[in-house]
């Protein structure tokens, strides 16, 4: 997903979560279950996800400004809730959390 396409969403989106990742990052595949299992629950069916490869996007990258992988932001309204990198489910179910509440 471009940046121009991003921010659509993120405009258009009541509750948001964005996983940046990149096909070679290993803890990306790693917590992409993780991920899975969190969009599959009905506590968060109000919540859009979406995921981006920033390889494939580099303008996404820049205009994040991620460094570290896998990275995460959360948006309710269009506004930003929280943006991290992290290998923690629990982190990111708190995000998912903070999102749909």
């Amino acid at each position: 997903m471009n940046l121009p396409s991003l921010i659509d969403q993120i405009k258009s989106q009541p509750r948001l979560v964005i996983r940046f990742h990149a096909s070679w990052c290993g803890v990306c595949k790693l917590m992409a279950p993780h991920i899975n299992q969190l969009k599959g629950d009905a506590a968060f069916a109000n919540v859009t996800f979406i995921d981006v490869d920033v390889e494939e996007n580099k303008d996404v990258k820049e205009a994040f400004k991620i460094n570290d992988l896998p990275y995460f932001a959360g948006f309710k309204g269009g506004a930003l809730v929280e943006e991290f990198a992290t290998a923690k489910k629990d982190r990111i179910t708190q995000l998912v959390q903070a999102c749909a509440s």
